[in-house]
């Protein structure tokens, strides 16, 4: 077990002098604490004993403070610079004094991390040094390292970067652990940094390691940088991102989803990200999820390029969204595929895998490595492959529009939206919360059993996620609900071109005994209905097993006359013509209408079907806008 760490306390911080005056960078306070506290307090919790402080600048006050680090359960020693010797040129003045291993950390980054899960990576790589890496929202800017899928370090990038070339978003982090035999690299009463100098000359022969970490480590160089670092303090993300507490993630798919769907991806110049991309992934970035791909890439197996060229294209995929401040947490691939018998496949990986979709192994991998907490994540994606694996997982799932739009699939996600934007606001905005909240608490309240929620409103409109959403939070609080959906009972299209208005487009009449039958305990057996005309039916039961509360959504909902007999809570979903219009028309564009069939049939709409149901907002006892 390590017990020993250097912190690095002995630089000017010029850039914050207007902020600070005469307080040195690690005394500068966040949360009414210092910087260099928290770490020491960091440190004690992960079991260290003995810290070495390197001071130069303003020492008088560091050691004022600090002592002998006795208040923090800690043994405080110092070594003092008479003149500016880098971040790494104090290490052979120290040699005596520094234990085999130890952690070293710069006095000016904010951090929250697992330091034994770094520990545990470097005893099992046998690293000479250990470098804590991860992406930032500032690449293309920022100094980057290179390693191997096996985590070794092939290369330093400094700023500025070539152009029109592509590198992964990996950047150092301030936190290292090294074996005390990397000291003998370093000259000795010289000036040297370990970016520039030390890392760079020993990439090649001695065994660095990038311990990539989606936990809490930012420097406070900048006024900028500052302010961020005490709003993520005083909001609590910092010590939410600590690996030691469960990690919520939203899992995306690659092409379909973040990129367009170009069929078989094999170089670079073929990712092209929708334009929408980089905003819904900085959201992510910004709020309290991590951000995961995971992707199959058959592309290897079918011998269409190399693992080096897949390598190359998700350089590009960090690169692009590093342009626009967002980065990716992670990102998994599976170069596998079942099928073999093709002679110009790659052996290698034609084989069953479990990493690839729908198995759940590349989420599984990720849940192991982030302590993911997967009932609270989200995997969205654009093919039935993608949702099954969030299924199999147990994460949430959340179909998109673009790319596949879910053709052929039987598996129904339990939202859907139009683009990964749609589907990230969605997550993070949680929209139905109040409401669901309300009705919980009415449900508890009442002694109706089975309590009956009715939601109706036009198409388009939200009902069948508000209604899987409102079933989640209910059953988060031990309230068994089931969804029925009305548009099981609707009418195959080549049916309804007699009806005069949406109301007989419904076995109205049948759908009234449905739910009379099920209300007396009888099971109802339907076949399935899919908006997009490429996706599979399947037969759908009901039953009310054990089931507290109803959830009944479709177009004409409110309308039915077991709505105002029977409905306990009756709700409309409400939409404006300019929404309506513009997923109408999203809709039967992938059902391979052209504009003007579209147009025509919108309008139509409008007259037979908009405002009829909008009306039924009158029935309702809640809107929902």
């Amino acid at each position: 077990m390590i017990k020993q760490a250097v912190i690095l306390a002995g630089g000017k911080g010029t850039r914050l002098d207007k902020l600070t005056g005469q307080t040195p960078k690690p005394l500068i306070p966040i949360g009414g604490k210092a910087i260099m506290e928290h770490q020491l307090e960091l440190l004690k919790e992960n079991g260290m004993e003995k810290v070495l402080l390197t001071v130069g600048h303003l020492k008088e006050k560091i050691k004022e403070l600090i002592g002998d680090g006795s208040q923090y359960g800690l043994e405080v020693s110092y070594f003092v610079e008479d003149r500016p010797l880098g971040s790494a040129g104090a290490f052979p003045l120290l040699k005596d004094r520094l234990h085999e291993h130890f952690f070293v950390l710069y006095g000016d980054v904010m951090m929250a991390v697992d330091l034994n899960r770094i520990a545990c990576f470097h005893q099992h790589k046998g690293a000479s040094a250990t470098l804590v890496v991860h992406p930032n929202d500032h690449p293309h800017d920022s100094d980057l390292v290179e390693c191997d899928t096996n985590s070794l370090i092939k290369a330093f990038h400094p700023k500025p970067h070539e152009k029109n070339k592509f590198y992964k978003n990996l950047v150092n982090a301030g936190l290292y652990l090294f074996n005390k035999k990397l000291v003998d690299f370093i000259p000795l009463r010289k000036s040297s940094d370990f970016g520039k100098n030390i890392f760079p000359s020993l990439a090649a022969t001695q065994k660095l390691y990038a311990y990539n970490t989606s936990e809490y480590l930012k420097d406070m160089g900048t006024p900028e940088r500052l302010q961020k670092v005490t709003e993520d303090y005083l909001s609590g993300k910092i010590a939410r991102r600590k690996l030691t507490n469960k990690q919520k993630v939203i899992f995306l798919d690659r092409d379909g989803v973040l990129n367009e769907d170009r069929h078989l991806i094999r170089k670079t110049e073929d990712l092209v990200l929708y334009n929408f991309t980089s905003k819904a992934i900085k959201k992510i970035n910004n709020s309290d999820f991590l951000v995961i791909v995971v992707t199959n890439q058959s592309v290897a197996a079918r011998n269409l390029c190399t693992i080096e060229q897949l390598e190359e294209i998700h350089k590009k995929l960090d690169t692009e969204l590093g342009k626009d401040g967002a980065k990716l947490d992670a990102l998994y691939y599976c170069p596998y595929h079942p099928d073999k018998g093709y002679p110009e496949e790659n052996p290698k990986y034609k084989k069953e895998h479990p990493w690839r979709k729908p198995n759940p192994g590349m989420l599984l991998e990720a849940s192991n490595r982030f302590n993911i907490d997967l009932e609270k994540s989200f995997m969205i994606g654009d093919r039935e492959s993608d949702i099954q694996a969030g299924k199999n997982a147990g994460t949430q799932t959340v179909g998109v529009m673009t790319g596949h739009g879910l053709k052929n699939s039987t598996t129904e996600p339990h939202y859907t939206f139009e683009n990964v934007l749609e589907a990230v606001d969605f997550i993070l905005k949680e929209p139905y919360q109040n409401f669901a909240h309300s009705l919980k608490e009415e449900i508890e309240k009442s002694s109706k059993s089975p309590y009956i929620v009715i939601i109706g409103g036009n198409a388009g409109s939200g009902k069948s996620n508000c209604s899987h959403y409102l079933k989640n939070y209910l059953e988060k609080h031990q309230l068994t609900s089931i969804i029925i959906s009305l548009d099981h009972w609707r009418l195959p299209a080549k049916d309804r071109n007699s009806a005069k208005d949406v109301f007989e487009q419904y076995q109205l009449v049948k759908i009234e005994e449905d739910l009379n039958r099920l209300l007396n305990n009888k099971e109802i057996q339907l076949s399935g209905y899919f908006k997009h005309p490429d996706r599979k039916t399947k037969n759908i039961n009901y039953s009310l097993t054990e089931k507290k509360v109803i959830i009944i959504e479709g177009i004409v909902a409110l309308n039915l006359t077991f709505a105002a007999r029977q409905a306990d809570k009756r709700v409309f979903m409400d939409i404006d013509k300019k929404t309506y219009s513009k997923r109408f028309k999203s809709l039967y564009t992938r059902k391979g209408l052209d504009i003007k069939e579209i147009e025509a049939l919108l309008e139509k709409r409008m007259q037979d079907e908009f405002e009829l149901i909008r009306k039924a907002g009158d029935l309702a006892q809640c809107i929902i806008l």
